[in-house]
């Protein structure tokens, strides 16, 4: 390899093609990609064969240059970095603008991208982006044509993965015939979208070339910088993993590849452990990650340890808290800001002149310097407060791709900067014109639309949204004139309904959590303009000591308690004994457990005081001996203390804890689909009750195990059994079938509670396990899901003895934290854990999908969404929320309107499902998604609902709908004062908070103007595999008139309206 890289010239002759033919020519054998598959390894993809794959992909992109020239085509993929740089060259060396989009998109952003770009071809992985594709072409007008295809596989651009040389087979893809302007247009990219629809935003060859010219790019001669975790779509990455590697012939290391010669495996996800691990492994001495990554690093000693061996350590996106940031740089970390944007490049320099890298000192690690070679091309405009808005000019040294000035041809960022008090050049960047708050995630949150939300409350008299530079925000509030606040808990209560309502509009990452509530004193009131407005800058400097002193009490988390005596010890034991004391104390002296589930005992959020603000940690320890063990722990300085349980975490690691052993074998399929021997568990349910009505009718069915719960009450399993038969209009007659066996146990306990012989005659004989039993409670975590979890893998040990099949009901619910950006949830089990992450019951559920799928039984998981009364009878339980919505409004005198499509299916529709699927000759599907394939608008069954209970002489005249916002406020009103009678009357009330959620996703989904979003806010499921494997599925009819006569009918027949 030769050791002296020749560096390109960047006059305005050479093109951003011609950058990677200059490479291939003088710095063939340069490492250009590196990336190391395992410990002590390193591969090298170099500039040649790079080069060589840039051709490969141009001759599969645009095959013998037919077709126009400069057609714009997109590339929404979700591929590893290494093919996507190749895809990338390739495209502009075929001469078509390549346009990288991000695939977290919604459908709706990239339509509007699209067509603002007039691009009618997309470049796409189907396996992973299919359903968004689907929705595209939906939303996309019916004469805006779009051409799909799959994106070429690594194998098809580096048929020599790491070990190509000159004389390899290769065919130079034909040069262009036509000349080429600088000015022509390259490539697109897409602004962030971070308060509207991502913008494309037109790059052209002289653009890019005079970005290279940065300073920065010539700082990153001779290193090797790990950057494999940024977005390939992102400015960042075409800068730094192109432009730059191209420019100073350095090289950067990515993580390696996990397709060869298809797009099956999803690339690796990028998290804070393998950053580093790649990093190091690579031998990387340049990382520039999010601060965000920062803030993590900062608290592990060995990772800071390594961060000092580095040459520079950057960070962008967003502000690094200067806390994290003082204590790096302390520490002797060479850390620096990253800046730059879409709209103009990376005008920045690391090292600066040499005059500023002197001067540069330990605190100045926050503060930028520009590229020596702008010169003029920055216009610092003053705000009248010491700050500057930054402004680039266009000129022939720096060209920027938006033109916003009134005066000249330039940018203008909005961005909001503070020269250095002592040194020329130096210059922090300090917020932005237009008030967005970034976070230390890099993620914006625009305060505006939730202060108006805040303010609306007939308590509060200003707010104002903080948390620049911080993980999550926080508001500051004045209470009217008049209001008495008292203890700020209670003020807290009373303005926390408003609170939600502006969480409700909110991202995910910046709702504000209640302890992040600050209310302002009568003797500081907020700054005022002369119109009453409130000013934000000048209040929150009056409040900044009081904002860090909040801050500062969230991350201690809690407060010792000084009126309580401490355990004898901090060993474990000790601990235990005394948290069971403060437990019984809280209880009344009542006898607390020490390894039951708090909750199952009683307890709620307000047992939980005598952690103080720790609630959290006791609904993620939800028994006195985990919580004594993470005390003593915590105490003792253990590694795996409170900060080691983040939801992704916790849910990994039950996964891991119930998953012990399996996967060892695959299981050979023994299932017999006649002559069926079936365990079902939660027979006595809704759903179980159909499943058992429905096998006990198959003539495939030889035997049925009905598995459940003792009752809590002296009833036997059959009375129950047949209570429920009875109440959905089944023939009570079929228990007495031959086929039905009763089995009461509990499936967490060793062989499921049951005895020696019961339990081996079960194994022995099942070849069906369909598990339907669960927890429903949707305010606990995931810990207390645990004895579910632990009894689906009991069961599956039960169906591998004989290799049984497995039949597990899941719900919509494993989905909840599935950014509905990438279009509709896939029918497969999700290895990404963020899509389950919210409350305990969805996290469970998707944990028992991932232990089931370890299993190697032909199995499913059904992710089932709500389900309707089912027939003969239209039996719906009236403890549901729809039945609540439903005799509310009959005290209310309107039934809510809401906007979008509902996915309801009955209940006796999901049992077919499942056992379509179980019976079917083919081995079934690992998931599937049960929701109603053929929604229908909200009013459809709202109104027959109105006529039915009209037609039943339960209402006067037929009840009109009203906005969904009006029959909610009405509710509110209702439940003021509301007494024993009105709960009775309007049962609604006791599930308000569920209603403000519904009314708020409502008033959402009707700003933006989406006519098929789901009702509610719901996710949406692909149901494609569901529909082919069951004609259940496929067939299922429109909800109609007829079934809400059959539920309204039911619910009167019980005495529910009375």
């Amino acid at each position: 390899m030769s050791s002296t890289p020749v560096y390109p010239p960047l006059d305005d002759s050479f093109t951003v093609s011609g950058l990677v033919d200059f490479n291939v020519e003088h710095n063939p054998r340069q490492p250009l990609f590196v990336y190391s598959e395992e410990p002590g390894s390193l591969t090298e993809i170099s500039f040649l064969e790079f080069g060589h794959a840039t051709h490969r992909a141009a001759h599969l992109v645009r095959p013998g240059r037919t077709g126009p020239e400069g057609e714009i085509v997109a590339v929404v993929a979700n591929t590893d970095s290494l093919l996507y740089e190749a895809i990338f060259a390739g495209m502009i060396r075929a001469g078509v603008v390549p346009f990288p989009i991000s695939s977290k998109n919604p459908a709706e952003a990239l339509v509007s991208m699209l067509e603002r770009s007039a691009c009618h071809r997309v470049i796409i992985t189907h396996a992973s982006l299919g359903p968004l594709l689907r929705d595209v072409r939906e939303l996309l007008p019916t004469d805006f044509p779009l051409a799909v295809e799959e994106i070429p596989t690594l194998s098809q651009c580096y048929p020599h993965l790491s070990n190509e040389v000159e004389n390899d087979t290769f065919v130079p893809y034909p040069a262009s015939q036509e000349g080429r302007s600088p000015d022509d247009l390259l490539f697109y990219l897409h602004s962030s979208g971070s308060t509207n629809f991502p913008k494309p935003i037109p790059q052209t060859d002289r653009t890019a070339l005079s970005w290279c010219r940065a300073d920065v790019v010539k700082d990153f001669r001779g290193s090797r910088a790990a950057v494999m975790h940024l977005p390939r779509f992102h400015t960042m990455s075409v800068i730094v993993q192109f432009l730059t590697t191209m420019t100073s012939v350095c090289s950067v290391a990515l993580y390696p590849p996990t397709s060869f010669s298809d797009h099956a495996k999803a690339p690796v996800m990028p998290s804070p452990d393998n950053i580093k691990e790649h990093a190091k492994r690579t031998q990387s001495n340049y990382v520039i990650v999010p601060p965000i990554i920062l803030e993590l690093w900062s608290g592990q000693p060995g990772t800071v340890e390594w961060l000092k061996t580095l040459d520079f350590v950057g960070f962008g996106g967003g502000p690094l808290g200067l806390h994290v940031g003082n204590d790096l740089s302390a520490a002797g970390i060479p850390l620096r800001s990253i800046y730059g944007g879409t709209e103009f490049g990376g005008p920045l320099a690391i090292c600066g002149t040499p005059e500023q890298s002197k001067a540069r000192e330990i605190g100045d690690w926050n503060y930028i310097t520009f590229s020596g070679g702008l010169g003029d091309n920055v216009r610092w405009v003053p705000q009248g407060d010491g700050q500057f808005e930054c402004q680039f000019l266009d000129t022939d040294k720096w060209k920027v791709s938006v033109r916003n000035l009134p005066d000249v041809d330039g940018y203008a960022t909005s961005d909001l900067w503070e020269p250095h008090p002592t040194k020329a050049g130096f210059w922090r960047i300090v917020g932005r014109r237009d008030d967005v708050l970034i976070l230390s995630s890099g993620e914006n949150v625009v305060p505006g639309p939730m202060e108006d939300i805040i303010i609306s409350s007939e308590f509060i008299d200003g707010a104002v949204l903080f948390g620049r530079e911080r993980p999550q925000v926080g508001v500051l509030v004045q209470a009217l004139p008049g209001v008495v606040i008292g203890d700020l808990s209670d003020f807290r209560n009373k303005i926390w309904p408003k609170i939600e309502d502006a969480n409700k509009i909110a991202p995910a990452f910046g709702r504000i959590f209640k302890e992040m509530i600050l209310m302002a004193s009568d003797d500081k009131p907020m700054p005022r303009a002369a119109k009453g407005t409130v000013t934000k800058k000048p209040t929150l400097k009056l409040y900044q000591s009081e904002i860090d002193a909040l801050y500062k009490a969230v991350d201690a988390s809690s407060q010792p308690a000084t009126d309580v005596a401490p355990p004898k010890t901090w060993r474990e034991a000790d601990v235990q004994v005394w948290l069971g004391a403060q437990a019984a104390d809280i209880s009344s002296g009542a006898q607390v457990h020490a390894e039951v589930d708090l909750f199952e005992q009683g307890f709620d959020s307000l047992s939980a005081t005598f952690l103080r603000n720790r609630i959290n940690f006791i609904f993620s320890h939800p028994s006195i001996k985990q919580l004594a063990s993470q005390i003593a722990a915590l105490v003792s300085g253990g590694e795996h203390g409170v900060g080691a349980y983040s939801s992704a975490a916790a849910i990994e690691s039950m996964i891991e804890r119930h998953s012990a052993g399996l996967g060892e074998h695959v299981a050979a399929s023994r299932t017999t689909l006649t002559e069926a021997v079936v365990l079902v568990t939660g027979s006595t349910g809704g759903l179980g009750s159909f499943l058992l009505e429905s096998l006990l009718n198959d003539p495939r069915v030889k035997k049925v195990y009905a598995y459940n719960r003792p009752g809590k009450s002296s009833a036997t399993i059959h009375t129950r059994q047949r209570d429920a038969f009875a109440d959905k209009g089944f023939d009570v007659d079929l228990l007495t079938s031959h086929k039905l066996a009763y089995v009461e146990g509990d499936s967490a306990l060793p062989q499921l509670g049951l005895s020696d012989i019961l339990y081996a005659e079960i194994r022995e004989q099942v070849t069906m396990v369909i598990h339907n039993t669960w927890r429903l409670d949707f305010n606990l975590s995931l810990a207390s899901f645990d004895t579910n979890v632990r009894g689906t893998r009991n069961l599956i040990d039960i169906a591998l003895y004989r290799s049984a099949r497995f039949m597990f009901t899941s719900s919509i619910a494993s989905a909840q934290g599935w950014d509905q950006g990438r279009g509709a949830f896939p029918e497969e089990v999700q290895t990404d854990v963020g899509v389950a992450v919210g409350g305990g019951y969805g996290e469970a559920k998707y944990a028992s999908e991932r232990i089931l799928a370890k299993s190697g039984l032909q199995a499913t998981s059904f992710r089932i969404g709500q389900m309707t009364g089912g027939l003969p009878n239209g039996a719906w339980s009236t403890t549901d929320w729809v039945p609540s919505l439903v005799k509310s409004s009959l005290a209310l005198g309107a039934l809510p309107d809401a906007h979008g499509v509902i996915s309801w299916l009955p209940t006796q529709a999901v049992s077919q499902v499942i056992l379509e699927v179980a019976f079917a000759a083919e081995a079934p599907s690992i998931a599937l998604n049960v929701v109603h394939p053929k929604p229908v608008a909200w009013s459809t069954v709202m109104q027959p609902i109105s006529e039915a209970l009209h037609k039943a002489n339960l209402t006067t005249k037929v009840l009109p709908l009203i906005p969904f916002k009006q029959w909610f406020e009405m509710l509110e009103q209702r439940e003021r004062g509301a007494d024993e009678k009105d709960m009775s009357r309007v049962p609604a009330i006791k599930l308000l908070e569920f209603f403000r959620g519904l009314s708020s996703a409502d008033a959402a989904i009707r700003q933006s103007q989406g006519t098929d979003a789901e009702a509610g806010g719901s996710r949406s499921f692909s149901t494609v595999k569901s529909q082919a494997a069951s004609d259940t599925m496929r067939d299922l009819a429109q909800i109609d008139a007829e079934d809400a006569e059959r539920w309204v009918g039911y619910w009167s027949s019980v005495g529910f309206f009375t």
